[in-house]
């Protein structure tokens, strides 16, 4: 009986961030960004919203919390520094590594814009039923309480 729970637990744990990324980039963001007169998709913001939170990073760092090709991440990073949102910075302690920060534009964009996002997101989720809407908040909590532990 454990093996088989394991089994699926596993499948389900591999499984589930990557519909969760798809749905929040296509449906949430895509939603809010369409309204901005602005040529940034989904991805760009995402990359804004994380050098936001965690402050300057290495583009692979990104990369891997975002689950994007570093290849990918290159022609990201190219449109942001075009559009001067982010910019990128030889690291202190290692002048071949470079690190990609926030620039006041970008924070200026995420501070005006932000809240459509909040808008989008509850727009969505306005469809579902409040049983729904309990079911995927417990749910939710439960799921970030146990991954917290792992």
């Amino acid at each position: 009986m454990r093996k088989d729970i394991l089994e699926r637990t596993a499948a389900d744990l591999l499984s589930i961030p990557p519909l969760i990324f798809r749905g929040v980039r296509r449906k949430l963001l895509k939603t809010a960004l369409n309204s901005i007169n602005v040529d940034i998709s989904p991805l760009h913001f995402e990359i804004m919203r994380l050098l936001k939170e965690d402050g300057t990073l290495h583009i692979t760092e990104i990369g891997e919390r975002l689950q994007v090709a570093r290849a990918q991440m290159t022609h990201l990073i190219d449109k942001l520094v075009e559009l001067e949102m982010v910019e990128r910075q030889a690291d202190s302690a290692d002048r071949r590594v470079t690190n990609i920060v926030l620039t006041s534009k970008g924070n200026a964009f995420l501070k005006e814009h932000g809240g459509n996002i909040w808008k989008a997101t509850k727009e969505v989720l306005s469809g579902l039923t409040d049983e729904e809407l309990a079911d995927l908040t417990d749910s939710l909590e439960k799921l970030r309480d146990v991954l917290s532990r792992l």
